[in-house]
């Protein structure tokens, strides 16, 4: 049987963190590592297949090339320039430079599977490398801001996010969208658990929750220079979902079109992530003012591809 394999372009912090969830969660047999730094992609590789040792993993971690991707499923595009300050499209223009060297090399690799861009700003990387390529592509999106939210609706309210069912659609930047109005808890509706037992639920602050959820990625970096965890680990569960199949149901980010006469973004929305690399979204019931955010949302990543991309692409 054709071993699993994921090939990380980019083995910073967020490549090496992606690495180490996707061989702790058994979800390849296979991971290799591109940079630039060909020492630093070594050195990481061997640190994770020493730690495998200890978690009885039975998976094989090394340096590679782009020759390695023609027998690969899934290539992980994580290579970035500088980190953003406090906005996330301060870096597309660097981001768009390493895209126009990264791209081009894994079409002649004859790679075949589904590309997973982490890449920020994400929503437009990952728009840009579907219209450059022929590939399906996925962008990380929202899935790690939802992961914020239900963090932070948890221990607002002393409930595990487990038990928290919510979403982040809209770019993975500050114009995204909390959808309130669909958070549910055990199965019920926040809002009617908020009238029917304000007392236990009435005291949680929507607002500072939300702002906390948005302003989470520039906090981190703020406080120790990159984030690595949180998104290593949502990359790995989409890549699960593709690799095995399993038809999860994930804020990811995927083409949309606000009406026909819109050009076609990428933008986040719950979906179904299967093997085919082309994710069936499930819109969610939202109230006017959300929608209306939405719409926002999407507006300003229409006003970006057009200035940036298209330009590039002419």
């Amino acid at each position: 049987m054709k071993k699993r394999r994921v090939v990380i372009i980019g083995a910073g912090h967020v490549g090496a963190h992606a690495a180490s969830a996707l061989a702790m969660e058994d979800i390849c047999e296979e991971i290799i590592l591109i940079d630039k730094a060909e020492e630093k992609a070594w050195a990481h590789a061997v640190d994770l297949q020493d730690r495998a040792v200890y978690a009885g993993k039975e998976v094989s971690i090394r340096k590679g090339s782009y020759a390695d991707l023609e027998e690969a499923q899934i290539c992980v595009i994580s290579a970035s320039g500088n980190i953003f300050h406090e906005d996330r499209l301060e870096e597309l223009d660097d981001a768009l430079d390493i895209m126009d060297e990264i791209l081009p090399r894994i079409r002649q690799s004859g790679f075949q599977g589904v590309i997973v861009s982490i890449t920020n700003p994400c929503d437009l990387i990952a728009l840009y490398a579907s219209l450059k390529t022929d590939y399906p592509v996925i962008g990380t999106g929202t899935a790690l801001d939802s992961a914020r939210f239900r963090v932070r609706i948890g221990q607002a309210l002393g409930i595990a996010p487990s038990g928290i069912e919510g979403f982040c659609i809209g770019e993975h930047g500050d114009s995204q969208v909390q959808v309130w109005s669909q958070v549910r808890i055990g199965g019920r509706f926040l809002d009617e658990l908020i009238d029917r037992e304000p007392g236990r639920y009435g005291g949680l602050d929507k607002g500072s929750v939300g702002k906390s959820t948005t302003e989470a990625g520039w906090a981190i970096v703020k406080g120790k220079g990159s984030t690595e965890f949180g998104i290593g680990a949502a990359a790995a569960e989409i890549i699960r979902a593709i690799l095995k199949d399993s038809r999860q149901i994930l804020p990811c980010s995927t083409p949309y079109q606000r009406t026909p006469d819109c050009p076609m973004i990428y933008t986040s929305m719950p979906a179904v992530v299967g093997a085919d690399g082309h994710p069936e979204v499930m819109p969610l019931k939202l109230t006017e003012q959300e929608r209306q955010k939405f719409e926002t949302s999407c507006m300003m990543l229409e006003k970006y591809r057009k200035e940036k991309l298209d330009t590039r692409l002419q």
